[in-house]
């Protein structure tokens, strides 16, 4: 049996993605696994996902994914090489994933490889550390310093699908991974395009009709089970999670922070944790905070990760380190026989139950109970926070689905 990675958010799961998992089965075989490594409950442009993860894990199991694992929150929170770094690591661990199948801009999976193999390699690392020092952000002297061995192909960097799809294929690089990478050209509009096309939508757009209210705008781009269950969501009080429900206590969180306990933050360097606390005292929201923060140098994504890894005290130590534990999320028929697998295979404790995780070592167990407190502090941005069992996190299970017949084939 073929099992195929797929590294998600699915925030919310959309048309665009059951078309991605669709595709990947054309180009594997039908009776390939999906494997989805999803990040929790928070994502990596800053800020809690609108939906609680296990239900965003069941939203993939009904349209076509196998088995859903969590990316925890010191890797959902960062940069593109810390992201792909802690995806491929949980799915490498698994112990029985053969492939990897990422959205891409250019869909050329050889040309995004060659990039990164072009990465770690020595001299651009020198020659990159070389462009920094004129001052110009990480990003720009990237490719910069990768123009001079690749030429056009380093504008591929500029695209954050290919972007992605460069870093995971350095991830399994640097694991010296088996898996093989599969680039899936990517339809419809871009990353954060602000219109539908083709009957696509990006997630960007769902998420702005969702914090406006605009439910029906969203409904021909979602599955209906999601349009489902974000109706029950809303009723009952459980969301969307939005950061203006609970900015006051990421503010309070921050106003308490030194210098010192800014510096420990993933991506705080060469001072950045100062100028990020000036802006804490003068900003009165995030976004003023993160915008004063920034500059020329340090991208405005880079600041609010800072800024969402300081509310949630999430250190750079924490970030550095390889994932404890693998905690599954929700899975189908298919998905029960690679846990069967994985049983065998995986070289991390598999967390089939919120019990398991009293049950880890130590460190892996400290990490869980951090994770199970990160999703509790969710919450806050629900409509209604009490409608959250204080509990929760270490009651619910993973998600079973049992279809009744197949799930429906894509229809675009």
């Amino acid at each position: 049996m073929r099992i195929c990675g797929i590294v998600a958010e699915y925030n919310p799961f959309h048309r665009g993605h059951g078309l991605h998992i669709h595709k990947t089965r054309q180009l594997l075989g039908p009776d390939t696994a999906i494997v989805c490594c999803m990040s929790g409950s928070y994502v990596q442009r800053g800020g809690p996902a609108l939906a609680e993860k296990h239900l965003r894990a069941r939203w993939a199991v009904e349209n076509g994914a196998d088995l859903v694992l969590e990316l925890p929150s010191p890797y959902a929170l960062s940069s593109a090489e810390g992201f792909a770094r802690g995806a491929l690591s949980l799915l490498d661990a698994l112990g029985c994933v053969t492939d990897l199948s990422f959205g891409s801009e250019c869909g050329d999976t050889a040309a995004l490889d060659r990039l990164a193999a072009t990465l770690v390699e020595h001299d651009t690392v020198a020659a990159t550390l070389l462009e920094l020092r004129t001052g110009i952000p990480y990003a720009a002297a990237r490719e910069r310093a990768l123009y001079q061995q690749v030429q056009e192909q380093a504008g591929l960097l500029r695209q954050p699908n290919d972007l992605l799809g460069v870093e995971y294929c350095k991830a399994i690089r640097w694991l010296g991974s088996p898996i093989v990478p599969h680039a899936i050209l990517r339809e419809g509009p871009g990353h954060d395009a602000p219109s539908p096309a083709q009957g696509l939508c990006s997630a960007s757009w769902l998420r702005q009709r969702l914090q406006e209210g605009d439910w029906a705008a969203c409904a021909p781009y979602l599955p209906p089970s999601v349009c489902r269950s974000l109706e029950e969501l809303r009723c009952q009080g459980r969301g969307p999670l939005l950061e203006q429900n609970g900015q006051r206590a990421v503010l309070a969180r921050l106003w308490t922070l030194s210098p010192e306990e800014l510096a420990r933050l993933p991506g705080a360097a060469e001072g950045l944790e100062n100028r990020l606390w000036e802006a804490i005292r003068q900003g009165s929201t995030i976004e003023e905070i993160c915008r004063m923060a920034k500059t020329k140098r340090y991208a405005f994504s880079r600041l609010r990760r800072m800024v969402w890894c300081a509310f949630l005290d999430l250190t750079a130590q924490e970030a550095a380190a390889p994932p404890a534990y693998l905690r599954v999320l929700a899975f189908s028929d298919r998905g029960r026989a690679v846990l069967s697998l994985a049983r065998k295979q995986a070289r991390l404790p598999l967390v089939t139950k919120p019990a398991h995780g009293r049950q880890l070592p130590p460190a892996a167990r400290q990490a869980f109970e951090k994770e199970a407190l990160r999703t509790r502090l969710s919450h806050l941005f629900a409509p209604d926070p009490g409608a959250y069992a204080p509990g929760e996190e270490w009651t619910q299970g993973p998600y079973y689905h049992r279809p009744e017949a197949p799930a429906p084939p894509y229809n675009k």
